[in-house]
């Protein structure tokens, strides 16, 4: 069963005769919107034919509007016998951001109205699914008067009846892992891999250990919300990360939400959960300080901590990465931080899983903190409840960095796949997350003597020295595909204008012309950006600001591009 919501006040199920009815509300008044952080117009719901189960308020400007990710989900949910009734709730412009392939796909189910929608019109839609057959149980939608108000609040009631061949019981082995597997696919449905009678998804956390039989002993904090198939991929992803020890993972949840928890149980998983604390961003934050606060102190003896969200899938190697520059961590005090990220880490735009740079931002997206970094500097003045910053833009701020950098790889030790959450959509997943790379090579080899400070300056000025310098007559958004000649082995240099620290005019056209991130100025040391391109690695020196200019031709003049540009084509 597959239930579409844009909002409607309530829902009422009835389940075969009729003797039994679960009545749900579905609409939150002005004063629970202000009350309630994570409310949403439209109220996200689990459930599935043999009872409700579960409801699930996502936040509040979270996009479920059946863009690319839905889609497939829905896909993967339509191949099944027991298909989830699942509720997704949209936020105010949802309705403007559908595909056409979302919406030829709705249509598919039979929806006769998903067509008729527009900015902020109410919609709901429940359609039973099965191999054999779909049937169209309600659906209903009004459009509002004016664009200031939303249209008025839909109340359906529909009739499902419960078959028999609808329950399945599988006759897995009866093991302490399949016990937690029964209880949990009793519970909750539209976890196919992991409830399938036939070869069911291996559920236990058991990952090879380091060559020499070691395992790292680094406390993991994985940052989890409500959202549960997210953290369900990202643990099934840790099965395969070398050197792990599934005792120092512990997943933290903002907020007691039932289903996520229950996936970590799954998965045997230290769990804790706390109350949510403020709202948006700032209710973000505080779930951050106190699982950082909470893991040091369960590991009184640890001086660093492996930050993870449940949105990312990780490398074979992340533990081995880590382990290996740690001591450069430990021992040279301009690192602030050692991230799994590279915000320039595209398909097109990497190429070395043993290069590594240094950064003066911070990348996030799994990252090691030192003990000492935050118990002398960053716990006191963490942003409190009422400061609505995002923790990681606080994190960059020149007044915490204080011109200290962080060491990241040139090949992504993470994956970013989520394409809902507060800050990131489905239209921006798939633009700026979407074609980053993931490191598959294990047991690479880093030479992390060269990420020491000094090490670092010598090196760059070396490869400034030998690089040649592209034609700047051309730009890589007048010259698109040939601007970098099609070579491989290369060291290329190319000069841009920069004409104080935070002058990133030029570099974000660069940036959008090469097409990787754009929206502010990331990934760069000392106004130096280093990344690969046809398999040549290139660096761009922004001038006269970079010290790194001393190396540019006298004559040269540095290319400048003042306006806007537009993302080139793909053909």
């Amino acid at each position: 069963m597959v239930f579409f919501l844009q909002t409607a006040s309530e829902l009422v199920l009835l389940t075969n005769s009729g003797q039994d009815k679960t009545t749900l509300p579905l609409a939150f008044n002005e004063e629970q919107r202000q009350n309630e952080e994570l409310a949403l117009r439209g109220t996200p719901l689990i459930a599935s034919y043999k009872r409700v189960y579960s409801i699930q308020v996502q936040r509040q400007n979270e996009e479920l509007a059946l863009r690319e990710d839905n889609v497939l989900e829905l896909e993967v949910l339509s191949s099944k016998e027991n298909v989830t009734l699942t509720i997704n709730g949209q936020s105010d412009d949802a309705i403007a951001r559908l595909s056409k392939d979302a919406i030829s796909f709705l249509s598919s189910y039979g929806s006769s109205f998903i067509k008729h929608l527009r900015f902020r019109s109410t919609w709901a839609f429940v359609v039973s699914v099965t191999k054999t057959q779909r049937i169209i149980h309600a659906e209903s939608y009004q459009n509002p008067t004016n664009s200031d108000k939303w249209a008025s609040p839909i109340k359906i009631r529909t009739l499902i009846k419960l078959k028999p061949e609808h329950v399945v019981q599988c006759q897995w082995e009866d093991t302490v892992t399949n016990r937690r597997r029964r209880e949990f696919c009793a519970k909750f449905e539209g976890y196919g891999k992991v409830c399938s009678c036939d070869n069911p998804v291996p559920l236990k956390i058991d990952p090879p250990a380091f060559p020499d039989g070691s395992r790292f002993k680094l406390p993991i904090a994985i940052m989890a919300s409500n959202r549960p198939s997210y953290l369900l991929r990202m643990l099934l992803g840790m099965q395969k990360v070398h050197g792990l020890d599934t005792s120092m993972i512990t997943v933290f949840i903002d907020g007691f939400w039932p289903e996520p928890a229950s996936v970590t149980r799954l998965l045997g998983v230290k769990l804790e959960q706390h109350a949510g604390v403020s709202r948006r961003n700032a209710r973000i934050g505080q779930h951050y300080k106190k699982s950082i606060v909470d893991s040091f102190d369960q590991h009184s003896d640890a001086n660093f901590l492996l930050i993870l969200e449940e949105d990312l899938d990780v490398s074979v190697d992340i533990l081995s990465y880590f382990q290996q520059l740690l001591p450069v961590y430990e021992n040279d005090k301009s690192v602030y931080c050692i991230s799994a990220w590279n915000d320039q880490g595209y398909d097109h735009l990497c190429n070395d899983p043993a290069m590594m740079y240094r950064v003066d931002t911070m990348p996030g997206l799994g990252w090691v903190l030192s003990r000492k970094l935050f118990k002398n500097e960053l716990e006191e003045k963490w942003p409190k409840p009422d400061d609505f910053v995002d923790w990681d833009m606080w994190m960059r701020a020149e007044y915490n960095r204080k011109g200290r950098e962080c060491i990241i790889p040139d090949i992504s030790r993470t994956y970013h796949f989520g394409g809902k959450g507060l800050n990131v959509g489905g239209p921006m997943q798939a633009r700026y997350f979407a074609t980053h790379s993931l490191n598959t090579k294990p047991n690479v080899k880093l030479d992390v003597d060269k990420m020491y400070k000094e090490n670092y300056e010598k090196e760059i000025n070396q490869l400034l020295s030998k690089a040649k310098v592209l034609d700047h007559t051309e730009t890589p958004c007048t010259k698109f595909r040939n601007f970098v000649p099609d070579t491989e082995g290369e060291l290329y240099v190319f000069y841009i204008r920069m004409d104080e620290t935070y002058d990133h005019k030029t570099w974000k056209n660069i940036a959008t012309c090469l097409k990787m991130w754009d929206l502010d100025a990331r990934g760069f040391h000392h106004g130096l950006w280093r990344f690969w391109v046809k398999k040549n690695h290139v660096l761009v020196v922004g001038c006269p600001k970079s010290s790194y200019c001393s190396h540019k031709p006298k004559d040269l003049k540095p290319i400048y591009i003042p306006e806007r540009v537009e993302p080139p084509d793909d053909e």
